[in-house]
């Protein structure tokens, strides 16, 4: 099988159905896993900043979900392995986990932490930094829909617990790479109106309206950053570490660490070892099928 024939499975396999119409929204989006892994493995030092966080207001207790660090650190991780740079940006009520996240699996890599108070400030601050980078990439990181507000997979309203960092991902010339699966995360603007308002449940009005270069559809988004890892190991096949990070016990320690530091799952609204509602044994199967399909690319 050729490479791109690999990624492009890859692609299909990460967008599996959990029932919230990944399957159908991945359609309009096919090529975009090749697409940002392309542009990943072409440059010779990425330096990327990577967006993730999405908090859960209802869980008991309020925390961020696990879906979005586990994808963010493995993609940042992958990154500091092609020689690159990255970053992980979040705010201040998901800081926790993402930042466990990171000390457990990509230790000293840079946490930038957006206020929610202040944060035109804050933004100020960081353009200079940030205009200098090659690659934005948002992994389960809400956005604003059309009326300008971030709403959750139910509909509600969380902007009291969410800061614009939409403005931030949106600014100067990166590359922009979206990763979602519901289609109220950063990138989503890059569908079809239309097709999330029928596929998806409260989708004309929970809609994030800020697209993307390249997206990637995932049924949790974590899998499709495990796909963008896969085909970065098929690009960029020299670098031999990158298999090491497509290993479904490497997530799962991951999980377990950020599950300690408070991360709730974000359909159970509690701290469980658990990714939308589905527990570790079929969380881990695309996990499980990706790694085994660049591991016989080889």
């Amino acid at each position: 099988m050729r490479i791109e024939q690999t990624i492009t499975e890859l692609e299909r396999i990460a967008a599996r159905e959990v029932g919230r119409g990944s399957e159908a929204l991945a359609v309009p989006a096919a090529g975009g896993l090749l697409a940002a892994a392309r542009s990943l493995a072409s440059v010779h030092a990425p330096d990327a900043a990577v967006f993730t966080g999405f908090f859960i207001p209802g869980a008991e207790p309020p925390a961020a979900e696990t879906d979005g660090p586990l994808g963010a650190v493995q993609i940042a991780a992958a990154l500091l392995l092609l020689g690159g740079r990255c970053r992980l940006v979040t705010d201040e009520p998901c800081a926790p986990v993402v930042e466990a996240a990171v000390a457990a699996a990509a230790p000293g890599l840079p946490v930038d932490v957006a206020p929610l108070r202040g944060y035109d400030e804050w933004t100020a601050a960081a353009l200079p930094r940030y205009g200098r980078l090659t690659h934005f990439i948002s992994c389960e990181r809400v956005g604003p829909g059309t009326d300008g507000r971030p709403r959750n997979m139910r509909g509600e309203d969380i902007g009291a617990h969410t800061a614009p960092l939409d403005q931030l991902y949106s600014a100067g010339s990166a590359f922009r790479i979206g990763i979602g699966d519901g289609g109220n995360e950063l990138g989503m603007g890059r569908l079809p109106a239309e097709l999330v308002g029928r596929v998806v449940a409260s989708g004309e009005r929970i809609r994030c309206v800020v697209g993307a270069d390249a997206l990637l559809v995932g049924g949790t988004s974590s899998w499709a950053a495990a796909a963008l890892v896969g085909a970065l190991s098929l690009l960029r096949p020299e670098v031999s570490e990158l298999r090491t990070l497509l290993a479904p016990a490497w997530s799962y320690d991951l999980l377990a660490a950020i599950v300690r530091a408070g991360a709730v799952d974000g359909v159970r609204r509690r701290p469980t070892l658990s990714v939308d509602g589905l527990d570790w044994p079929t969380y881990a199967e695309p996990l499980t099928h990706i790694a085994g399909l660049v591991a016989a690319a080889r």
